[in-house]
């Protein structure tokens, strides 16, 4: 068998060390942290993976309760970061270079005030699984319907979907139909090609929670620039959206009103 040699000039090193660079990033984006261990594989696709420590309160000989690591051998647990992530660590980013503006300054540092809470977090990822077992059981809410008011004997799986979906429909209710962002001008601005257009609070909370974009992108998917003003407004709409869903109102709370 004859030997080849192949002569790659500069400009194609350059092109396979970028090219390389580009996979390196790729594969560590996909893997997992180290503190979760080897068994689960690099995934470039499953997306960024975030760490946290399972845990769980057990009682104690005296009659108090502690609270016990139950990782696999001691590991911690590992899950696919989401929109919320993104904000946040955006967030934490910005807050550090503002706070070394400061710090340079000579002005007295502010703590870190995080975008949502951990029940508006858990109450949107609690949507997002509810939506995936709903659109996944490949049943029309309809054919349910028809099998309970028909006195059929449906069966246990079938009365868990039908139970999804009731809980599906009350969550819509809760978040409702109103506007987020609505356009005052009676001419509509263009921002990047894209005519602006109102943002409705469904629309916002199914982007956010079931396509996994962040406050900015809903913005500038409906035409909207960036700014700070708009986004602060369209993530106070969406917290709200979020407190509803957990079965009460802020606002209202606020007020006095038993809610």
């Amino acid at each position: 068998m004859s030997e080849q040699v192949v002569i790659v000039t500069s400009a194609g090193v350059a092109r396979l060390q970028d090219e390389a660079a580009r996979i390196a990033d790729i594969k560590a984006r996909g893997s997992v942290p180290f503190e979760c261990g080897p068994a689960i594989p690099v995934a470039p696709g499953r997306g960024p993976m975030m760490r946290f420590t399972p845990r769980e309160m057990r009682q104690t000989e005296g009659g108090g309760y502690v609270s016990i690591k139950t990782g696999e051998a001691g590991r911690d647990a590992a899950r696919v970061a989401d929109a919320f992530d993104a904000m946040e660590r955006a967030a934490v980013k910005a807050h550090q270079a503002a706070e070394a503006r400061r710090e340079k300054a000579g002005q007295n540092p502010k703590s870190y005030e995080p975008l949502f809470t951990p029940g508006q977090i858990s109450a949107a990822r609690d949507y997002a699984a509810l939506v995936e077992r709903v659109m996944a059981s490949g049943v029309k809410c309809s054919s349910l319907e028809a099998i309970h008011s028909g006195g059929g004997g449906s069966g246990d799986r079938e009365a868990a979907i039908f139970r999804d979906f009731q809980r599906l429909r009350a969550l819509h209710r809760r978040i409702g139909d109103g506007l987020a962002k609505e356009v005052r001008r009676i001419r509509p601005s263009v921002n990047g090609g894209v005519k602006r257009r109102a943002i409705y609070v469904r629309k916002l909370v199914d982007m956010v929670c079931l396509g996994d974009m962040s406050i900015l992108q809903v913005l500038h998917a409906h035409g909207w620039s960036k700014d700070g003003g708009a986004s602060k407004a369209l993530r106070l709409s969406l917290c709200s959206a979020l407190d509803r869903m957990q079965g009460y109102d802020l606002a209202k709370m606020k007020k006095g009103v038993d809610t």
